[in-house]
């Protein structure tokens, strides 16, 4: 009897051990991975293919790809207009908000939204900055040989014709601010629809130059780049770029303290550089493991070596820190942004069909 009673109190004993260590299970499991596993992520590329914004976006999605838990197929596409404002808008309001959307961000839409730019339905302050690969140095850049403006004191006396995708672009605000407080004599042509197109009306003599980071011009345009055929008048950013110390920055042509922060508020696009962002409402917990795939990516020699044999740069900065930029950017001074306003709101020239 005593050896059936203890037959009886092992197997109840085995009984809620099955049942703890089955309890345990849910617990020790992965939710992040379990949510992305056989999901497949979407990165939106705002300008046309071959940017920079394409191949740091194909960069992110190879990221995603591999060091996000639950290894999700990742893919980009593109998705342009508005000049970043199309696909960000879309993001913003149509995206599924669960992770899965994510975005090669315009460095432009910081200023756009605080500037209140036509066609602007989003809310970066919402979105989830997941990290930048690297902030950029700007130029405004003179091709032709045939230009008659070298420098910014040429083109104070010489009408000088840049192109632009469009009024909510760096690409026109810059040069159009420079005409505002410094005196220059830029006229803008609108409506090309990326900076392919630009370089082909440089060549074709239908515009001087455009606006354009470093990168991609030695992306796009290397044999331009390697023959000294680029002019760069005046760059943006955080600092003088490496090689470029002879080119001034646009703050440094001004003396008043609102025109400085005008310049930074039109020049923010060079301080987002190259980012990755997510939709809104993204629950904490991916939003977390997005941050983290995207520093671990960073580290990756495989990516960094991706990167390297795409000639990207990396320079790469947290979720946090990029989060942090955004708000600065979007909590500029009101007297500075009326300032800005007043000066881009002439009507541009839009390219001839």
């Amino acid at each position: 009897m005593n050896q059936v009673r203890s037959n009886q109190v092992s197997s109840i004993a085995a009984s809620f051990a099955l049942v703890a260590a089955i309890g345990v299970i849910p617990a020790s499991a992965d939710p992040v991975a379990d949510f992305y596993k056989g999901k497949t992520i979407t990165v939106l590329v705002p300008i046309g293919p071959g940017g920079t914004y394409d191949l740091y976006g194909r960069l992110g999605a190879e990221i995603m790809q591999k060091h996000l838990p639950g290894n999700p197929q990742a893919i980009t596409q593109l998705m342009t207009g508005g000049g970043g404002a199309v696909s960000t808008n879309y993001i913003a309001n149509r995206a599924p908000k669960d992770g899965t959307s994510l975005i090669s961000l315009h460095g432009s839409m910081p200023q756009n939204q605080v500037l209140g730019a036509t066609g602007v339905t989003y809310d970066l302050a919402q979105f989830l900055m997941i990290g930048q690969f690297t902030p950029l140095n700007s130029s405004l850049t003179v091709l032709r040989a045939s230009s008659p403006a070298h420098t910014i004191e040429d083109a104070k006396k010489h009408e000088v014709v840049l192109g632009s995708t469009g009024q909510g672009s760096y690409q026109y605000h810059l040069p159009i601010l420079l005409n505002k407080l410094v005196g220059t004599k830029f006229k803008v042509v609108l409506g090309y629809r990326g900076i392919g197109e630009q370089n082909l009306a440089m060549e074709r003599g239908e515009i001087m130059g455009r606006g354009g980071t470093v990168v991609s011009w030695a992306i796009t345009e290397a044999h331009w780049v390697k023959e000294n055929k680029l002019v760069h008048l005046v760059q943006v950013g955080a600092k003088r770029a490496k090689g470029y110390e002879d080119v001034p920055m646009a703050t440094d042509l001004v003396t008043n303290p609102d025109h400085k922060k005008a310049f930074d508020l039109v020049s923010a696009g060079s301080l987002m550089g190259r980012s990755l962002a997510g939709s809104p409402g993204i629950p904490a917990d991916r939003a977390k493991a997005l941050r983290a795939a995207f520093m671990a990516g960073m580290k990756d020699p495989e990516i960094l070596a991706k990167a390297k044999s795409m000639k990207l740069d990396l320079d790469p900065h947290p979720g946090e820190e990029l989060q942090a930029l955004v708000t600065r950017i979007l909590s500029t001074p009101k007297p500075v942004v009326d300032l800005v306003k007043e000066s881009i709101g002439t009507a541009p020239e839009k390219k001839k069909k």
